[in-house]
Formats: C-alpha cells, sequence, structure tokens
C-alpha cells in the first residue's frame, strides 16, 4: 500500500515546534560542534547548480535521444526550472541538468541533521516528459535495493502527491502554471527525509507524538538509520556519474564526525537526538547493529584517506546479566 503524505504541495515549512521553532534543516547535534565550517569547505568548489554533457547512468536514459524534438513550451518550462534553481538550491541540495538530454536531471540531497538520515546522501534520477509541465516530472531514487522510508521503495519508487504517485487535494497535486523543480526536491527532503519518517506510514498520522505511536517511531527511526549507514556504503562504492568526487569529499570530510555520532549512538543516544541528556536512549539492538555495521562503513572511510577511524570506533555495548540467585 503506497503511504500518504498529507502536506501542502507547497514548499514545505519543516519546523518543530519541540526545537523552539527552529527548521530541522539546520539542528546541529551536540557532537558536531563545527558542521557547518566543515561541510562548506568540502563542498567550496561543488557548485549546486550545473549542467553536464551527458548521462550514461541515468535510470531514464532510454526514455529518448538527443535528437528527439520537442515543443517551445515544454523548453520554456525547464529552462525556467534551471535558472530557479540554479538561484535558489538550498545549501543541502545539488543538482546536474544535462546539456544534450534536456530531459533529464539528477540531484542529490544531503540527509538534515536531527533526522535518521543525518549525513547520508540521497540520489534522485529526473525524467521530464513530452506533456511536461501539464504532467509532473517521473523520479526514481537510487536506493541500492534499500526500503529506508514508507515514501522511498526499494524499487526507486518515489510515492508523493505532487507527483501523482499518491493522492491528495488540488493543492497536493502538481499544479502546471505553479509548481517547479525546486518545490518538488524541497518537499522530498522536508516531506519524506525528515525527523519521524514512521508517520509517513498510511494511516498512522493520527499517533504521531502520542504514546501509543511513538515507541514504533523510534524503532523505525533506528532501523531507518542503519539503512542509511547501508545507502552510505553503496554510494561510496557506486558514486553516480558526475558526482564521484563530490561523494568522496562530503564522505571524506564527514567521516569522523560520523563515527562520533555513532560512537553517541552507541552509548545509548537516540537516534537523531539533537539535545544530550535527554532520557529515552536507544535500543539496545539499535546501539548493537550500530556497533557492528560501522566497521564496514569505516572501512570505506579509510578507503577515502580517512586514518585512524579504526581505533576511534567505540565498540558493541555489554549486554550485563544478573547471575545472582
Amino acid at each position: 500500500m503506497e503511504p500518504a503524505v498529507d502536506r501542502k504541495a507547497g514548499i514545505p515549512e519543516v519546523i518543530d515546534k519541540k526545537n523552539k521553532g527552529n527548521s530541522i534543516l539546520n539542528y546541529q547535534p551536540w557532537w558536531f560542534p563545527n558542521f557547518s565550517s566543515k561541510r562548506t569547505s568540502a563542498r567550496a568548489n561543488f557548485k549546486r547548480f550545473d549542467s553536464v554533457q551527458h548521462f550514461s547512468d541515468h535510470h531514464y536514459v532510454l526514455k529518448g535521444n538527443a535528437s528527439k524534438q520537442h515543443s517551445r513550451t515544454w523548453a520554456k518550462k525547464i529552462q525556467a526550472d534551471w535558472k530557479i534553481l540554479e538561484k535558489d538550491l538550498p545549501e543541502t541540495i545539488f543538482v546536474r541538468a544535462c546539456e544534450s538530454r534536456m530531459d533529464l536531471m539528477r540531484a542529490v540531497i544531503i540527509g538534515a541533521e536531527g533526522t535518521p538520515y543525518h549525513d547520508g546522501l540521497f540520489f534522485f534520477d529526473i525524467h521530464f516528459p513530452d506533456t511536461y509541465p501539464s504532467v509532473p516530472p517521473m523520479v526514481h531514487y537510487h536506493s541500492g535495493g534499500l526500503t529506508i522510508n514508507p515514501n522511498l521503495y526499494n524499487s526507486g519508487h518515489v510515492c508523493l502527491s505532487l507527483l501523482g504517485t499518491w493522492f491528495g487535494n488540488t493543492r497536493e497535486n502538481w499544479l502546471p502554471k505553479e509548481s517547479t523543480m525546486l518545490q518538488l526536491l524541497v518537499s522530498i527532503q522536508g516531506l519524506i527525509l525528515n525527523r519521524k519518517p514512521y508517520y509517513n506510514e498510511p494511516f498512522v498520522g493520527w499517533t504521531k507524538w502520542t504514546p501509543l505511536g511513538e515507541p514504533f517511531s523510534k524503532g523505525y527511526s533506528e532501523n531507518v538509520f542503519i539503512l542509511s549507514l547501508r545507502t552510505m556504503v553503496y554510494i561510496m562504492r557506486k558514486p553516480p556519474n558526475h558526482f564521484e568526487e563530490f561523494v568522496r569529499s562530503h564522505y571524506f570530510v564527514r567521516a569522523s564526525d560520523i563515527v562520533k555520532a555513532a560512537n553517541a549512538y552507541i552509548d545509548g543516544a537516540p537516534v537523531g537526538s539533537i539535545v544530550k541528556g535527554t532520557s529515552q536512549g536507544g535500543s539496545m539492538k539499535f546501539r548493537t547493529e550500530v556497533a557492528v555495521f560501522m566497521k564496514t562503513v569505516v572501512d570505506e572511510f579509510v578507503k577515502l584517506g580517512v586514518k585512524e577511524l579504526q581505533d576511534k570506533l567505540k565498540p558493541p555495548p555489554v549486554i550485563h546479566t544478573n547471575t545472582s540467585r
């Protein structure tokens, strides 16, 4: 069953009331003291928007060819999208358009801090059909065979009202004269790659922030973080075309802090936590799984040239049993 995302079609204002009104896109966990400066330096030489000549590995590469003729309306709308993206992309989204195939585009979204997706890179291939913008673009997620969100299937299918892949009211759907690619990408980041992805499951939204829903949400987010780690490995081993150096530089710079975050989780911090000393810690199963799989993640970091991380990673937690009678 496809999950629902009950939001307006406009660019979402992703605000967490429990964080004094701050956007979750700006969360800075207590174990990331210099996140912003490091992130900026890592991407200093990589433009947020740029064009490339071709995409040989694009999911939709077989849906057209460079010589195909399109209407002026189609081309004009895509060029307008390019200009908007070049001007207004947030610092956590990067896009490459294709010069020889205007119907193709690729985007990467950096997982926001305060979510179980933090520090991850999530890639999307985009195709503009012949009838665009009368119909929404087609979007494929680079899943690596993993389901990291109710709206992102392991097949790469993206479920969202704005794409017409889930039902919604008129304002939640694609509006040919109003909707833009910027709106779509920010919606994916804010509505799908969010702080509590469990509540994107259909028919569970009413339990949000309640004692009934929170235990399930916590367990779901823990599993999502493990899958996000697996996605990191998948992307580092097979970076999409034209983002190879971006992937390497991102994880080279973020490696040490990802290990620090993992160590905090191994010690019991809740996944995506932004406040030190919170009362409800991560489950023992989650803490153990983080410690075990982070060994694989660290091996990939070492291949990138990051040194001495193996000694910094904490071992799995010890489960103490009471043997006294």
